[in-house]
């Protein structure tokens, strides 16, 4: 994975870099509205791969060329149960932001679903269509969103496919943030180094423990959250933030 923020590595429209420890992944086919195509979402499923093996990554973003977050898929997703590119992201243990500047819509909205936080730009509108079109989501839409924002307004926003503002959107809780387009970088900016300042095993275990936690009962829930805070303390992240609490200084941590 190249570690240049000024030269991504782009193939299949996905482009990929590496900076202080966050994977920035960018879909790069504005002109399509950023639509999936099978070498682009094998392309995702590739990179969340390396990104799960490469200890020097703690943060993952997900952004977009364009005005466009992501429009869905090319050829009516034909080839998509070939290729499980939104799961892929889902099922990464680092924290995962989406970066929504543009319209997220369908498979769009799916994919943004499948990340842990989106940050999400006033000017972007967001919709889960596919009924409209006598299609039935199928990356995990009817499953997210009702976890994310209640079972009502889920069914309201899948059964109508009406679209969202990024003001509703942060208040039934699927925009984690909203910004004007003015300061949606400095926003994103701000979210990615509060993120990326934590220890990495840390916020790997949070996220487990949350989505984990998600499906068990609450004694069970904190059997896991118990186990994964004594995990926790035999690293050397967790002596580095002692030590750096007492010594007044910014922890230094490494990931072990």
């Amino acid at each position: 994975m190249s570690r240049s923020a000024a030269a991504p590595a782009v193939k299949h429209g996905l482009g990929i870099h590496l900076a202080d420890g966050v994977a920035w992944l960018r879909l790069e086919r504005p002109a399509s509205g950023n639509r999936v195509t099978l070498e682009l979402a094998q392309a995702l499923c590739d990179a969340a791969a390396e990104i799960e093996h490469d200890d020097r990554i703690a943060l993952v973003v997900l952004t977009a060329a364009g005005a466009s977050f992501c429009l869905g898929v090319e050829d009516g997703g034909e080839w998509e149960r070939r290729a499980d590119w939104i799961d892929a992201l889902a099922r990464l243990t680092r924290p995962v932001v989406a970066a929504i500047e543009g319209d997220a819509l369908a498979e769009g909205l799916e994919l943004a679903l499948a990340c842990d936080l989106r940050v999400v730009s006033t000017r972007a509108r967001l919709a889960m269509p596919q009924l409209r079109h006598g299609r039935l989501p199928s990356h995990g839409g009817t499953q997210r969103l009702p976890r994310l924002v209640g079972r009502t307004r889920a069914l309201d926003l899948l059964l109508t496919g009406r679209t969202l503002d990024a003001t509703e959107a942060e208040a039934i809780g699927l925009a984690s943030r909203i910004a004007t387009p003015e300061a949606f970088a400095t926003t994103l900016a701000a979210l990615t180094d509060a993120l990326k300042s934590k220890g990495p095993i840390a916020l790997r275990y949070a996220k487990e423990a949350v989505h984990k936690g998600s499906d068990l009962t609450l004694d069970q829930g904190m059997h896991l959250e118990e186990d994964l805070y004594v995990l926790l303390q035999t690293t050397a992240d967790r002596r580095e933030g002692i030590n750096a609490f007492l010594k007044k200084r910014k922890p230094v941590f490494k990931g072990q």
